[in-house]
């Protein structure tokens, strides 16, 4: 069974398969980059745990995206594929919202192209539920559809799916990820910025920025969602039932205000108490990763 995570990490395990959710569970953490120039904040919610071999890459138009995808199904066997929500009939997202999601192809041949997607969840916009299907070069050439100029804050998603920042290619063009044509260099990635990565230490900034900036929460409500489930994925099968409590509320409770912040009614209290239940319940036993 596919673990309950954001599209990208969804989409990444069903990649790897074999011990990849395993691996995601002991990867996890949250970390949060305060000093972006665009003033959104970025989000990193685990170590990478495809070894570093997985690249961005992306051609101009479909005549050359769908050649090289094809040449990447034969020679791989499956590909992931940055899609836009707007185009994805099974998506909440359909006609509504043009954001980047991560879905795969499994194959390719006269009949069309089988596409899966694992990625279920309950958001405001309805229900995602798992799809596979066939789609014929039209469809995927829609579904495909570069997503253009996206927020900040959406972008920076896409740049740490993987887990570190890396090179998504421009948004106005189709994009995939493929395995690196050379091995990994054995280097760390670089880390630009100022990154806060002690678990006290960030939900105390969140809480900080989030009540104090209506806007800001809700640019960032995505973010908060899919840490939750990310951390509740480390939590395991059997968690300490305070803390998955305190992490399932956290995401209803900042969407609670960030509507209400939205109406014009704010309820930063609301916020306040989720935020500091999840770092109230943050012990010496959390994972703790940071790096120089």
């Amino acid at each position: 069974m596919t673990p309950a995570l954001s599209c990208y990490s969804t989409a990444l395990v069903e990649y790897l398969g074999g011990a990849a959710a395993e691996d995601l569970a002991a990867a996890v953490h949250l970390w949060v980059r305060t000093d972006r120039p665009d003033g959104a904040l970025a989000f990193s919610h685990h170590d990478r745990v495809d070894r570093g071999v997985l690249v961005h890459d992306h051609r101009p138009d479909w005549p050359s995206a769908r050649a090289a995808l094809a040449g990447l199904l034969a020679g791989e066997g499956q590909v992931i594929v940055s899609g836009n929500a707007f185009h994805l009939p099974w998506s909440p997202h359909h006609g509504v919202r043009r954001v980047p999601h991560w879905f795969l192809l499994r194959a390719h041949d006269a009949q069309g192209w089988l596409v899966a997607d694992p990625f279920h969840a309950l958001m405001p916009g309805g229900e995602q539920l798992p799809y596979a299907g066939v789609l014929d070069d039209d469809a995927l050439r829609r579904a495909l559809t570069p997503v253009g100029r996206i927020d900040p804050a959406v972008r920076n998603r896409e740049v740490h799916a993987l887990g570190e920042p890396v090179d998504i290619g421009p948004t106005d063009a189709y994009r995939w990820l493929r395995r690196a044509t050379a091995p990994p260099a054995g280097l760390p990635a670089p880390w630009p910025g100022t990154w806060l990565r002690e678990p006290r230490e960030v939900l105390g900034y969140l809480r900080d920025r989030l009540t104090s900036d209506g806007a800001l929460l809700e640019r960032h409500v995505d973010d908060l969602w899919a840490a939750s489930r990310h951390q509740l994925h480390r939590l395991g099968p059997d968690p300490d039932p305070d803390l998955a409590d305190a992490w399932t509320q956290l995401p209803k409770a900042l969407r609670f205000a960030a509507d209400s912040a939205r109406r014009g009614r704010p309820r930063t209290g609301v916020a306040e108490r989720a935020l500091d239940a999840v770092a109230g319940l943050t012990t010496g036993r959390e994972v703790h990763r940071a790096r120089g």
